[in-house]
Protein backbone atom coordinates (compact mmCIF):
# COMPACT_ATOMS: atom_id res chain seq x y z
CA UNK A 1 0.00 0.00 0.00
CA UNK A 2 1.38 3.27 -1.45
CA UNK A 3 0.72 6.38 1.57
CA UNK A 4 2.16 9.47 -0.34
CA UNK A 5 2.88 12.77 1.38
CA UNK A 6 0.92 16.07 1.20
CA UNK A 7 2.78 18.18 -1.27
CA UNK A 8 1.19 21.61 -0.67
CA UNK A 9 -2.28 22.84 1.59
CA UNK A 10 -4.68 25.31 1.85
CA UNK A 11 -6.99 26.61 4.51
CA UNK A 12 -9.70 28.55 3.50
CA UNK A 13 -11.83 30.38 6.21
CA UNK A 14 -14.88 27.86 5.63
CA UNK A 15 -15.55 24.27 6.02
CA UNK A 16 -14.61 22.38 2.92
CA UNK A 17 -16.52 19.78 1.59
CA UNK A 18 -16.58 19.52 -2.29
CA UNK A 19 -13.35 19.85 -4.86
CA UNK A 20 -12.97 20.21 -8.59
CA UNK A 21 -10.18 20.73 -11.05
CA UNK A 22 -10.48 22.70 -14.36
CA UNK A 23 -11.00 20.48 -17.46
CA UNK A 24 -9.83 23.56 -19.65
CA UNK A 25 -6.71 24.76 -19.22
CA UNK A 26 -3.32 23.24 -18.05
CA UNK A 27 -2.89 25.89 -14.95
CA UNK A 28 -3.55 23.10 -12.64
CA UNK A 29 -6.64 24.92 -11.55
CA UNK A 30 -9.04 23.85 -8.92
CA UNK A 31 -12.27 25.14 -7.08
CA UNK A 32 -12.95 24.46 -3.30
CA UNK A 33 -16.52 24.66 -2.32
CA UNK A 34 -17.41 25.51 1.39
CA UNK A 35 -19.95 25.23 3.68
CA UNK A 36 -20.70 26.85 6.85
CA UNK A 37 -23.55 27.11 9.23
CA UNK A 38 -24.16 30.02 11.71
CA UNK A 39 -26.34 29.12 14.25
CA UNK A 40 -28.92 31.73 15.46
CA UNK A 41 -28.82 33.75 19.25
CA UNK A 42 -31.74 33.07 20.03
CA UNK A 43 -31.68 29.58 22.09
CA UNK A 44 -35.61 28.45 20.71
CA UNK A 45 -34.56 29.23 17.05
CA UNK A 46 -34.85 25.71 15.09
CA UNK A 47 -31.74 24.77 13.57
CA UNK A 48 -33.54 24.92 10.06
CA UNK A 49 -33.66 28.56 10.57
CA UNK A 50 -29.53 28.85 11.09
CA UNK A 51 -28.39 30.62 8.74
CA UNK A 52 -25.78 28.33 5.44
CA UNK A 53 -23.65 30.35 3.69
CA UNK A 54 -20.62 28.87 1.41
CA UNK A 55 -17.80 30.34 -0.64
CA UNK A 56 -16.13 29.22 -3.58
CA UNK A 57 -12.25 29.22 -4.00
CA UNK A 58 -10.78 30.00 -7.15
CA UNK A 59 -7.06 28.08 -6.70
CA UNK A 60 -3.68 27.26 -8.41
CA UNK A 61 -1.30 24.88 -7.78
CA UNK A 62 1.85 26.04 -8.68
CA UNK A 63 5.90 24.76 -8.83
CA UNK A 64 8.79 26.17 -8.38
CA UNK A 65 11.24 25.97 -11.73
CA UNK A 66 12.68 22.99 -10.27
CA UNK A 67 9.27 21.00 -9.44
CA UNK A 68 10.70 20.42 -5.96
CA UNK A 69 7.94 21.80 -4.23
CA UNK A 70 4.41 23.33 -4.79
CA UNK A 71 2.21 26.01 -3.30
CA UNK A 72 -1.29 27.04 -3.68
CA UNK A 73 -2.51 30.35 -4.52
CA UNK A 74 -5.61 31.79 -3.64
CA UNK A 75 -7.27 33.88 -7.42
CA UNK A 76 -10.82 33.94 -6.82
CA UNK A 77 -13.20 33.73 -4.01
CA UNK A 78 -17.25 34.09 -4.45
CA UNK A 79 -19.53 34.13 -1.88
CA UNK A 80 -22.78 32.01 -1.68
CA UNK A 81 -24.90 29.89 -0.06
CA UNK A 82 -23.15 26.75 1.70
CA UNK A 83 -22.77 24.50 -1.40
CA UNK A 84 -23.17 21.24 -1.45
CA UNK A 85 -21.50 20.14 -4.88
CA UNK A 86 -19.85 21.08 -7.14
CA UNK A 87 -19.19 19.85 -11.21
CA UNK A 88 -17.66 21.15 -14.31
CA UNK A 89 -19.38 20.71 -17.60
CA UNK A 90 -16.72 18.70 -19.04
CA UNK A 91 -17.74 19.95 -22.63
CA UNK A 92 -18.17 23.14 -23.58
CA UNK A 93 -21.61 24.76 -24.18
CA UNK A 94 -21.93 26.77 -26.97
CA UNK A 95 -17.79 27.50 -26.81
CA UNK A 96 -18.28 28.37 -23.04
CA UNK A 97 -16.49 26.58 -20.04
CA UNK A 98 -19.63 25.94 -17.29
CA UNK A 99 -19.29 24.80 -13.89
CA UNK A 100 -22.26 23.77 -11.86
CA UNK A 101 -22.63 24.98 -7.86
CA UNK A 102 -25.62 22.84 -5.71
CA UNK A 103 -26.66 25.12 -2.92
CA UNK A 104 -27.87 24.76 0.54
CA UNK A 105 -30.41 27.40 -0.31
CA UNK A 106 -31.84 24.63 -2.56
CA UNK A 107 -30.61 26.63 -5.39
CA UNK A 108 -28.61 25.18 -8.57
CA UNK A 109 -26.04 28.20 -9.78
CA UNK A 110 -24.02 28.15 -13.07
CA UNK A 111 -20.78 29.69 -13.41
CA UNK A 112 -18.68 30.50 -16.40
CA UNK A 113 -15.14 31.18 -16.78
CA UNK A 114 -14.42 34.92 -18.61
CA UNK A 115 -11.65 35.44 -21.34
CA UNK A 116 -10.02 38.55 -19.12
CA UNK A 117 -6.64 37.96 -18.12
CA UNK A 118 -7.82 39.06 -14.21
CA UNK A 119 -7.13 35.70 -12.36
CA UNK A 120 -9.64 37.78 -9.71
CA UNK A 121 -12.46 37.51 -12.29
CA UNK A 122 -12.13 34.03 -13.72
CA UNK A 123 -16.01 33.19 -12.80
CA UNK A 124 -18.81 34.90 -13.10
CA UNK A 125 -22.51 34.18 -12.26
CA UNK A 126 -24.23 33.40 -15.23
CA UNK A 127 -27.92 32.29 -14.03
CA UNK A 128 -29.45 30.75 -11.27
CA UNK A 129 -32.25 27.61 -11.08
CA UNK A 130 -34.18 27.66 -7.42
CA UNK A 131 -36.71 24.87 -6.52
CA UNK A 132 -39.90 26.50 -7.49
CA UNK A 133 -41.57 23.86 -5.36
CA UNK A 134 -40.06 24.63 -2.36
CA UNK A 135 -41.38 28.16 -1.85
CA UNK A 136 -39.98 28.52 1.88
CA UNK A 137 -36.63 27.43 0.29
CA UNK A 138 -36.36 24.92 3.25
CA UNK A 139 -34.76 22.38 0.33
CA UNK A 140 -31.20 21.90 0.16
CA UNK A 141 -29.47 20.98 -3.14
CA UNK A 142 -27.44 18.41 -2.83
CA UNK A 143 -25.79 17.36 -5.78
CA UNK A 144 -26.06 17.81 -9.26
CA UNK A 145 -24.61 15.84 -12.52
CA UNK A 146 -24.39 16.84 -16.18
CA UNK A 147 -25.47 14.61 -19.77
CA UNK A 148 -22.59 16.03 -21.59
CA UNK A 149 -19.82 14.24 -20.15
CA UNK A 150 -19.15 11.56 -23.28
CA UNK A 151 -21.13 13.24 -25.87
CA UNK A 152 -21.16 17.40 -26.16
CA UNK A 153 -24.32 19.11 -26.40
CA UNK A 154 -25.57 22.17 -27.24
CA UNK A 155 -28.64 22.09 -24.47
CA UNK A 156 -27.20 19.69 -22.03
CA UNK A 157 -29.67 18.98 -18.80
CA UNK A 158 -28.78 18.31 -15.93
CA UNK A 159 -29.87 16.40 -13.00
CA UNK A 160 -30.05 17.65 -9.03
CA UNK A 161 -30.90 15.55 -5.43
CA UNK A 162 -32.80 17.67 -3.09
CA UNK A 163 -32.82 16.77 0.80
CA UNK A 164 -36.53 16.39 0.91
CA UNK A 165 -35.66 13.59 -1.34
CA UNK A 166 -36.92 14.85 -4.75
CA UNK A 167 -34.83 14.66 -8.22
CA UNK A 168 -34.72 17.56 -10.58
CA UNK A 169 -34.20 17.66 -13.98
CA UNK A 170 -32.77 21.13 -15.85
CA UNK A 171 -32.17 21.76 -19.29
CA UNK A 172 -29.04 24.48 -19.88
CA UNK A 173 -29.92 26.58 -23.23
CA UNK A 174 -29.29 30.27 -23.67
CA UNK A 175 -28.08 31.16 -20.53
CA UNK A 176 -30.60 30.11 -19.12
CA UNK A 177 -32.12 27.03 -16.87
CA UNK A 178 -35.37 25.41 -17.21
CA UNK A 179 -36.97 22.50 -14.48
CA UNK A 180 -38.50 20.32 -17.36
CA UNK A 181 -39.36 17.52 -14.60
CA UNK A 182 -39.17 17.02 -10.85
CA UNK A 183 -40.35 13.78 -9.17
CA UNK A 184 -40.39 12.68 -5.78
CA UNK A 185 -37.75 9.99 -5.42
CA UNK A 186 -36.72 8.94 -2.26
CA UNK A 187 -38.31 9.13 1.55
CA UNK A 188 -35.64 10.78 2.89
CA UNK A 189 -32.68 13.22 2.00
CA UNK A 190 -31.61 12.59 -1.73
CA UNK A 191 -27.59 12.60 -1.67
CA UNK A 192 -26.51 11.75 -5.46
CA UNK A 193 -28.20 12.25 -8.55
CA UNK A 194 -26.00 11.07 -11.63
CA UNK A 195 -26.38 10.43 -15.08
CA UNK A 196 -25.76 7.46 -17.35
CA UNK A 197 -22.89 9.28 -19.31
CA UNK A 198 -23.58 6.29 -22.08
CA UNK A 199 -27.49 6.38 -21.94
CA UNK A 200 -28.37 9.57 -20.59
CA UNK A 201 -32.17 8.82 -20.39
CA UNK A 202 -31.36 6.75 -17.38
CA UNK A 203 -30.58 9.12 -14.18
CA UNK A 204 -29.37 7.45 -10.74
CA UNK A 205 -30.19 8.33 -7.31
CA UNK A 206 -29.08 7.45 -3.93
CA UNK A 207 -31.42 8.63 -0.62
CA UNK A 208 -30.71 8.06 2.63
CA UNK A 209 -33.77 5.67 2.75
CA UNK A 210 -30.50 3.04 1.89
CA UNK A 211 -31.93 2.92 -1.82
CA UNK A 212 -30.52 3.09 -4.64
CA UNK A 213 -32.86 3.73 -7.67
CA UNK A 214 -32.20 4.35 -11.88
CA UNK A 215 -35.10 6.16 -13.57
CA UNK A 216 -35.73 6.15 -17.35
CA UNK A 217 -36.90 9.70 -18.60
CA UNK A 218 -38.33 7.87 -21.23
CA UNK A 219 -41.03 7.03 -18.63
CA UNK A 220 -42.56 9.97 -16.59
CA UNK A 221 -40.72 9.51 -13.23
CA UNK A 222 -43.32 11.56 -11.79
CA UNK A 223 -45.60 8.41 -11.12
CA UNK A 224 -42.75 7.12 -8.62
CA UNK A 225 -41.96 3.82 -10.57
CA UNK A 226 -38.62 3.45 -10.97
CA UNK A 227 -36.93 0.75 -13.36
CA UNK A 228 -34.45 -0.52 -10.17
CA UNK A 229 -34.55 -0.09 -6.51
CA UNK A 230 -31.75 -1.60 -5.04
CA UNK A 231 -31.56 -2.72 -1.51
CA UNK A 232 -28.23 -3.73 -1.93
CA UNK A 233 -26.28 -1.05 0.11
CA UNK A 234 -27.16 -1.57 3.57
CA UNK A 235 -27.48 2.91 4.64
CA UNK A 236 -27.22 5.91 2.66
CA UNK A 237 -26.53 5.82 -0.86
CA UNK A 238 -24.74 8.92 -1.21
CA UNK A 239 -21.84 8.49 -4.18
CA UNK A 240 -22.63 7.51 -7.93
CA UNK A 241 -20.82 7.75 -11.25
CA UNK A 242 -20.75 6.23 -14.06
CA UNK A 243 -17.46 5.10 -15.77
CA UNK A 244 -17.15 7.99 -18.63
CA UNK A 245 -14.38 5.08 -20.42
CA UNK A 246 -16.11 2.56 -20.66
CA UNK A 247 -19.66 1.76 -20.89
CA UNK A 248 -22.25 -0.37 -18.70
CA UNK A 249 -19.98 0.45 -15.62
CA UNK A 250 -20.90 1.78 -12.36
CA UNK A 251 -19.86 2.78 -9.21
CA UNK A 252 -21.74 3.24 -5.83
CA UNK A 253 -20.93 4.24 -2.22
CA UNK A 254 -22.51 4.27 0.78
CA UNK A 255 -22.68 5.16 4.55
CA UNK A 256 -22.39 1.15 4.94
CA UNK A 257 -18.59 1.86 3.66
CA UNK A 258 -18.37 0.14 1.04
CA UNK A 259 -18.07 0.37 -2.86
CA UNK A 260 -20.18 -1.38 -5.43
CA UNK A 261 -19.04 -2.19 -8.80
CA UNK A 262 -22.40 -2.82 -11.04
CA UNK A 263 -22.68 -3.95 -14.99
CA UNK A 264 -25.61 -1.46 -15.50
CA UNK A 265 -27.02 -4.56 -18.06
CA UNK A 266 -27.61 -6.67 -14.89
CA UNK A 267 -28.25 -5.08 -11.75
CA UNK A 268 -29.34 -7.82 -9.47
CA UNK A 269 -26.05 -8.06 -7.76
CA UNK A 270 -22.96 -6.10 -8.16
CA UNK A 271 -19.58 -7.51 -9.36
CA UNK A 272 -17.15 -6.81 -6.59
CA UNK A 273 -17.73 -4.49 -3.61
CA UNK A 274 -14.70 -3.08 -1.24
CA UNK A 275 -15.34 -1.88 2.60
CA UNK A 276 -13.52 1.33 2.83
CA UNK A 277 -13.08 1.73 6.91
CA UNK A 278 -15.65 4.79 6.12
CA UNK A 279 -18.88 5.98 4.65
CA UNK A 280 -18.10 6.42 0.65
CA UNK A 281 -19.14 10.11 0.02
CA UNK A 282 -17.29 10.87 -3.35
CA UNK A 283 -16.07 8.60 -6.45
CA UNK A 284 -14.44 9.82 -9.31
CA UNK A 285 -12.86 7.76 -12.09
CA UNK A 286 -9.40 8.53 -13.12
CA UNK A 287 -9.63 10.81 -16.10
CA UNK A 288 -7.55 8.22 -18.42
CA UNK A 289 -7.24 4.97 -16.58
CA UNK A 290 -10.46 3.65 -16.70
CA UNK A 291 -9.82 0.96 -13.98
CA UNK A 292 -8.53 3.94 -11.32
CA UNK A 293 -11.45 5.04 -8.66
CA UNK A 294 -10.80 7.96 -6.18
CA UNK A 295 -12.76 7.59 -3.15
CA UNK A 296 -13.39 9.81 -0.18
CA UNK A 297 -14.06 7.71 2.68
CA UNK A 298 -15.23 10.16 5.39
CA UNK A 299 -13.85 9.29 8.83
CA UNK A 300 -10.98 6.30 7.07
CA UNK A 301 -9.50 9.20 4.88
CA UNK A 302 -9.06 8.90 0.64
CA UNK A 303 -7.86 6.17 -1.52
CA UNK A 304 -7.09 5.05 -5.04
CA UNK A 305 -8.97 1.87 -5.66
CA UNK A 306 -7.59 -0.58 -8.68
CA UNK A 307 -11.26 -2.37 -10.11
CA UNK A 308 -10.61 -4.67 -12.93
CA UNK A 309 -13.69 -5.32 -14.13
CA UNK A 310 -14.98 -7.80 -16.98
CA UNK A 311 -18.41 -7.17 -17.76
CA UNK A 312 -18.68 -9.66 -20.22
CA UNK A 313 -17.98 -12.48 -17.97
CA UNK A 314 -19.60 -10.50 -14.83
CA UNK A 315 -16.41 -10.49 -13.10
CA UNK A 316 -14.38 -7.52 -11.15
CA UNK A 317 -11.74 -7.74 -8.64
CA UNK A 318 -11.25 -4.50 -6.30
CA UNK A 319 -7.73 -3.41 -5.06
CA UNK A 320 -6.52 -0.81 -2.27
CA UNK A 321 -3.51 0.86 -4.39
CA UNK A 322 -3.23 4.54 -2.50
CA UNK A 323 -4.31 5.81 0.81
CA UNK A 324 -3.86 9.75 2.20
CA UNK A 325 -4.50 9.46 5.60
CA UNK A 326 -3.35 13.24 6.63
CA UNK A 327 -6.37 14.71 6.61
CA UNK A 328 -7.58 15.11 10.42
CA UNK A 329 -11.47 15.55 9.74
CA UNK A 330 -14.43 14.18 7.80
CA UNK A 331 -13.19 13.45 3.64
CA UNK A 332 -15.85 14.54 2.13
CA UNK A 333 -14.46 16.32 -1.54
CA UNK A 334 -11.84 15.14 -4.13
CA UNK A 335 -10.58 15.18 -7.57
CA UNK A 336 -8.35 14.11 -10.38
CA UNK A 337 -6.22 16.93 -11.50
CA UNK A 338 -7.40 16.79 -15.93
CA UNK A 339 -4.21 18.19 -16.45
CA UNK A 340 -0.83 15.87 -16.46
CA UNK A 341 2.52 16.04 -17.70
CA UNK A 342 3.82 12.48 -18.56
CA UNK A 343 7.40 13.15 -17.25
CA UNK A 344 6.33 14.37 -13.64
CA UNK A 345 6.59 11.77 -10.80
CA UNK A 346 2.67 10.95 -10.75
CA UNK A 347 -1.00 11.81 -11.59
CA UNK A 348 -2.05 15.32 -9.13
CA UNK A 349 -4.76 14.95 -6.57
CA UNK A 350 -6.55 17.28 -4.42
CA UNK A 351 -9.21 16.19 -1.31
CA UNK A 352 -10.64 18.47 1.11
CA UNK A 353 -11.91 17.70 4.51
CA UNK A 354 -14.46 19.54 6.96
CA UNK A 355 -13.99 20.22 10.59
CA UNK A 356 -10.32 21.20 9.99
CA UNK A 357 -10.94 23.17 7.11
CA UNK A 358 -8.01 21.87 4.74
CA UNK A 359 -7.18 21.29 1.42
CA UNK A 360 -4.63 19.23 0.62
CA UNK A 361 -2.65 18.06 -2.99
CA UNK A 362 -0.79 14.81 -3.34
CA UNK A 363 0.13 12.40 -5.98
CA UNK A 364 -0.94 9.57 -7.26
CA UNK A 365 2.74 7.43 -7.85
Amino acid sequence: MIHPQSLASFEPEYSADCLEFCPFDQKERFLVGTYQLLESTDSKASSKNAQRIGRIYVCDSAEDTRGSSMRIVERQRIETSAIFDVKWSYNKVANRELVGVACASGALSIYNTNSSDADSEYLSHLCTAQDTDDLENTTMCCSLDWSNRVVAENKPQIVTSQSDGSVRLLEFAESRLETQNRWQAHDLEAWIAAFDYWNTSVVYTGGDDARLKAWDMRMDPTGGLPVLNSRRHEAGVCSIQSNFHRPNLLATGSYDENVLIWDTRSMRKPLAEHNMGGGVWRLKWHPQNSSLLLVAAMYNGFHVLDVSADVDSAQADIQPHISFMDHRSIAYGADWCQAHDSNDSGWLIGTCSFYDRIVHLWRQK
